[in-house]
């Protein structure tokens, strides 16, 4: 069994007196696709920020790709910051770039290529995201939210990392945007060798894309484990989220494409 490439242990956090994370621990091996569920402000989207070393916890543990992240400032995190991608919830794309520049960017902080290699790179990654190549050279503002996301996640890969962080990668989509994102990311995780920590609470992400899920209540991981497990969870809170009206129809659905 391939061995866990993100070690979260007994991790703590807090915003004033506000408990967001009180013990959290998990792991993602390498090669899969692991998901963080939970309610809205469960403190998902913060995990995801400590990972990749944008905010500091309280007290714990995070090893990331054998280095732990914890107390990391910038410039100690930036050789850890070549071996993963990141899509953030609403994009982070520049406005001010073309879609190509947006792409181009990271290449062009940590390599040495020249302009035409990188924008050659760059044209790689938009059509492994599934865009047209006129797509290149539009701007942000130019694009469907469906293609900004697209055009998010090609800039995410734009190094090859080996891990890739998504932060509700689905959200402000339509369904049929949403259902084309969920059959790219299980594309590209094969054809990439990628591995892939989300966060999400789309049902429809959870039980057709994600190998195993972690279930997030009260700062406490309530359960990990595939979906078929963990949805028969005892835990309320849990049986709730995966057996209410939404999480039948992801389930019906999920068993109608196997």
């Amino acid at each position: 069994m391939p061995g866990p490439i993100v070690e979260v242990r007994d991790l703590h956090t807090r915003f004033g007196d506000t408990i967001v994370h009180d013990g959290v621990g998990l792991e993602v091996r390498e090669g899969e696709i692991f998901a963080l569920a939970g309610a809205s402000g469960c403190g998902k989207s913060t995990l995801l920020r400590e990972m990749i070393a944008l905010q500091q916890p309280v007290a714990g543990s995070i090893r990331v790709l054998g280095r732990e992240v914890v107390g990391l400032g910038d410039e100690e995190a930036l050789p850890l910051r070549r071996h993963w991608g990141v899509l953030f919830e609403r994009g982070g794309l520049f406005g001010s770039l073309t879609v190509r520049e947006n792409v181009g960017l990271p290449l062009r902080e940590h390599t040495e290529l020249g302009d035409r290699l990188i924008d050659e790179i760059a044209a790689v990654k938009i059509a492994l995201a599934g865009l047209p190549p006129d797509a290149g050279s539009k701007y942000p503002s130019e694009l469907s939210g469906g293609m900004r996301k697209r055009a998010a996640l090609a800039r995410a890969i734009a190094l090859d990392p080996r891990l890739l962080f998504l932060d509700e990668p689905t959200a402000g989509l339509d369904p049929l945007s949403a259902e084309g994102f969920d059959e790219l990311v299980r594309r590209l995780k094969e054809l990439l060798g990628l591995t892939i920590f989300m966060v999400t609470h789309d049902l429809d992400l959870l039980w057709g894309v994600a190998d195993r899920v972690a279930f997030m209540v009260d700062g406490r991981i309530a359960g990990v484990g595939p979906m078929q497990e963990l949805s028969k969870s005892e835990q309320p809170l849990v049986r709730e989220y995966f057996y209410g009206p939404r999480g039948r129809g992801a389930w019906e659905q999920a068993w109608k494409r196997k």
